[in-house]
Order: structure tokens, then C-alpha cells, then sequence
């Protein structure tokens, strides 16, 4: 019997990690790249938001190529609560 090989792990999992985990990611970091990035204000706000096509193309990229699921869910967990972080000390401080 010939053993076939699956081209991607989990693909149930790998699809909700490049639709909506890329996507939440994606949308935190660009809300929190203004707290971080050195420009004015106007250019703090503009520069993400201009960025956040490539940011999610990026993301959704790497979900969709990783070869372990978990390595793709650590990595978009990690960022989201990162730039969460931020989000919350520039608010708070």
C-alpha cells in the first residue's frame, strides 16, 4: 500500500488561521504600529493604514505556507498580544 502524504496540515484550522487570524492580526498591528513608529501624528495614523494590505497579504501568506499549524497559531498569537500591549499602555499611560 502506498502511503499518501497530505500537502497541508490541518486544513480546517489553516483556513480559519489565514481568513480571520490574519485578519485580527493584521487590524492590531496596525492600530498598534501608531504607538511605535516615528513619525508626526498624521503620518503615525497614515503610514498603517496604507500598510495594512501588505501586512495581511503577508500574514495571510505565512498561514497559508507554515508547515506546522502551531508554529502559524503561536506566531499570530504572539503578535496580536504584542501590538494588544501596546494598544493598551498607550491608552492607559
Amino acid at each position: 500500500m502506498a502511503r499518501t502524504t497530505v500537502l497541508f496540515s490541518a486544513p480546517k484550522s489553516r483556513l480559519v488561521a489565514c481568513v480571520a487570524g490574519a485578519l485580527l492580526a493584521a487590524t492590531l498591528i496596525t492600530a498598534g504600529a501608531a504607538t511605535y513608529l516615528p513619525f508626526n501624528d498624521i503620518d503615525r495614523i497614515g503610514v498603517p493604514i496604507l500598510l495594512f494590505p501588505v501586512t495581511w497579504t503577508l500574514l495571510f501568506l505565512f498561514s497559508a505556507m507554515a508547515r506546522s499549524i502551531w508554529r502559524v497559531w503561536l506566531g499570530l498569537g504572539l503578535l496580536c498580544l504584542i501590538h494588544a500591549g501596546l494598544i493598551y499602555q498607550h491608552l492607559m499611560g
